[in-house]
């Protein structure tokens, strides 16, 4: 793609996030929220808005619909280069990254009193692998591939949002639902107190093949005094969810979101529980795989964030 010369300052941002039943909504509304408790001082207003998901959000990124948003690393790092799903886009030499934000561990939930114990009980069962443009189907595609599983071994193969998703286990129409959120999130919440979920552990095969594809996953757990009917740690893989932006987004303007994450970084970990265990390290030293922005770097070393 072309390179974008940096704009005028914004006076207005537009960041995008997923549905309303996902953890990027609520963190990408409390990220505005920060922003604009400042907006009289800095001219720079933030609008919030629903989307389709990590891979969409960096489509929306390209075409200028949105100007910041909220995505997966591996996700950024494969558009970057126009590799993966995006090579047929080819590369975008100008995603730029603002900040990672959290670490989400990949789920897998069925019902407690199904008899799945494991992967080995799935065949034939009804699964969701998650809406188009979402980061859930990117990680049920991963696991389709690495597992080497066709839709014929399932009853049912659906592909809903979060919410509608969510509906259907809880109304015994679907028994696999495949997620990715950062936790403690208030869908699994839902799904385990309300609806009888239980998360399984993924197979050793699978964790080693999500690691197989790049540094992006990492061994994680999700700790067994989080939900009900997990008494134990449950094993899985871990991916860092980044705010990503464009080069053509003014210097200024990507300052002032930098701003409003770091200025008082208290405050951004109490903004959303996905959030409370960031860190400087955890946001900007661990696992950066898209250039950073200019305004965001500038902003960083400024304030000895960055070396």
């Amino acid at each position: 793609m072309a390179p974008v010369t940096a704009a005028a300052f914004d006076k207005f941002v537009a960041l995008g996030t997923s549905s309303t039943s996902g953890v990027y909504f609520p963190v990408g509304n409390a990220i505005c929220d920060l922003i604009n408790a400042g907006r009289l001082d800095h001219l720079m207003r933030c609008l919030s808005y629903s989307t389709g998901g990590s891979v969409y959000n960096i489509q929306a990124l390209t075409s200028g619909e949105l100007d910041i948003a909220i995505t997966r690393s591996d996700l950024a790092y494969e558009a970057y280069l126009g590799k993966g799903q995006f090579a047929a886009l080819g590369a975008n030499r100008d995603l730029r990254t603002v900040a990672n934000l959290y670490g989400q561990p990949v789920a897998v939930i069925v019902k407690a009193d199904s008899g799945i114990d494991g992967f080995d009980k799935f065949d034939g069962r009804r699964i969701n692998i998650g809406n188009r443009g979402s980061g859930k189907r990117t990680i049920a595609d991963m696991i389709f591939r690495i597992m080497g599983w066709t839709n014929d071994r399932f009853g049912k193969v659906t592909e809903l949002s979060t919410g509608a998703m969510g509906r259907a286990f809880c109304a015994g129409e679907v028994d696999i639902l495949i997620e990715a959120l950062g936790i403690p999130a208030a869908f699994y919440d839902r799904m385990t107190r309300e609806c009888g979920g239980r998360f399984v552990s993924l197979p050793p095969e699978l964790v080693a093949g999500f690691k197989a594809t790049g540094p992006f996953f990492y061994d994680d757990r999700i700790g067994g005094d989080l939900y009900p009917h997990n008494p134990a740690d449950v094993n899985t893989v871990g991916i860092k969810i980044v705010l990503v932006t464009v080069a053509r987004v003014h210097p200024r303007s990507i300052g002032i979101v930098a701003d409003a994450m770091f200025g008082k970084l208290d405050d951004f970990r109490a903004a959303h529980s996905a959030l409370s265990r960031a860190t400087v390290d955890s946001m900007l030293k661990e696992g950066i795989h898209v250039p950073i922005h200019p305004g965001a770097d500038a902003y960083y070393r400024q304030r000895n964030l960055l070396p």
